[in-house]
């Protein structure tokens, strides 16, 4: 019987490549919805990999993004503050649209959200703007800058 890894798991991987990092969320999602992983472990595990890779500096490949992207947005809620934290998290990092527009969409009416998590979403929305495809947009310019300026 296969082990189901943990967060620590994960913590302790050496550098792992983008091809490798595809296959490692498509089995933490896998594991999730086989109800082998708790939601908090699900987003401790996420949190590790994505960390990992944004270091890549490459997109998520379809079709693991649009699960994990669907996934999140099924998950999306606005009662609780650390779901709110890791997703907004998770969707900027990664550039998760649907769950992106959930987001923006859940504060058309504030009347029934905290003011500390309408203020994490606003702040993400702000940090986002209109990238949300792309979460190195703004490097990749910054660094196709640079090369220009170098004597």
């Amino acid at each position: 019987m296969k082990k189901i890894m943990k967060k620590d798991d994960y913590s302790k991987m050496p550098w792992v490549s983008a091809d490798d990092l595809y296959f490692l969320f498509e089995q933490v999602i896998k594991d999730f919805k086989q109800s082998k992983l708790s939601k908090k472990e699900f987003f401790d595990i996420l949190d590790e990999l994505t960390m990992r890779q944004v270091d890549t500096y490459e997109i998520l490949n379809e079709p693991v993004r649009e699960q994990l992207d669907n996934e999140l947005c099924s998950l999306w809620n606005t009662e609780n503050y650390d779901d709110v934290d890791i997703i907004t998290l998770l969707l900027i990092s990664l550039g998760l649209k649907n769950t992106y527009n959930k987001m923006k969409k859940s504060i058309e009416d504030t009347s029934e959200i905290s003011p500390e998590i309408l203020e994490e979403i606003q702040d993400a929305i702000e940090t986002v703007g209109d990238n949300i495809d792309n979460p190195y947009q703004d490097y990749m310019k910054k660094i196709d800058k640079s090369k220009i300026e170098e004597p």
